[in-house]
């Protein structure tokens, strides 16, 4: 008969399955959700696309993000006062106003003063100059925020937490560089899947890599 990893490492099995035992509770009693790390990224309306790409232009989906939710092959360079980034990805589907999606280190290299807003809430948002290096186009938006920490949560997960749609809660990350996140927005719908989304500085301020576990504190 193999041995068991009980046998191998010498654990009193009692002890073992008291260990697992803790560690299924802890997941089942707390909501835990995965981190899904968002670079910088623009949501672009029909008229913006029109003038940087031509009109009647179709974006290229090229990784599902969400469900029905995409980002593109397309690209774009980004303009400030004192910065520029290229090859800032676009994503899909189009939206009714252009959203320029930056954390707060690209807001200082860029030299524009986005504030933390919730997505699709542009007021007061930063304006850029948004460039397709291939054609010359370039359009200016009052568009750049920095996206307020959110999860995305479905009816499922939420109904088995009592979490709601709205609702304002703090996520833990543990690790050398622990961290808990306050203020983060949970958003619940039947299209989403179970993620959290932080920008670049959020997630090197706790360590955090893409699918590592935080839990929901309420």
């Amino acid at each position: 008969m193999m041995p068991t990893v009980a046998d191998k490492y010498e654990i009193n099995p009692d002890k073992l399955s008291e260990v697992i035992k803790r560690a299924v509770e802890k997941y089942v009693r707390n909501p835990y959700v995965m981190a899904e790390i968002s670079n910088r990224h623009i949501h672009i309306s029909r008229v913006d696309l029109d003038a940087l790409f031509g009109e009647g232009y179709e974006l290229t989906p090229m990784k599902e993000l969400l469900p029905g939710q995409y980002a593109c092959d397309e690209t774009v360079a980004v303009v400030g006062r004192k910065g520029r980034f290229e090859r800032v990805r676009l994503l899909a589907p189009i939206r009714g106003k252009t959203q320029l999606e930056i954390s707060m280190t690209d807001s200082f290299l860029l030299g524009v003063e986005a504030p933390v807003n919730i997505s699709g809430d542009l007021r007061s948002a930063a304006t850029v100059a948004i460039e397709n290096p291939q054609n010359g186009a370039k359009i200016e938006r009052a568009c750049a925020i920095v996206a307020l920490r959110h999860i995305h949560l479905s009816l499922e997960f939420a109904k088995r937490y009592g979490l709601r749609d709205q609702q304002v809660v703090a996520v833990e990350f543990e690790g050398p560089r622990a961290v808990t996140f306050g203020n983060v927005l949970l958003r619940v719908s039947k299209d989403f899947t179970d993620e959290m989304h932080l920008d670049i500085d959020e997630a090197n301020a706790g360590g955090i890599k893409n699918g590592d576990y935080g839990r929901i504190i309420v």
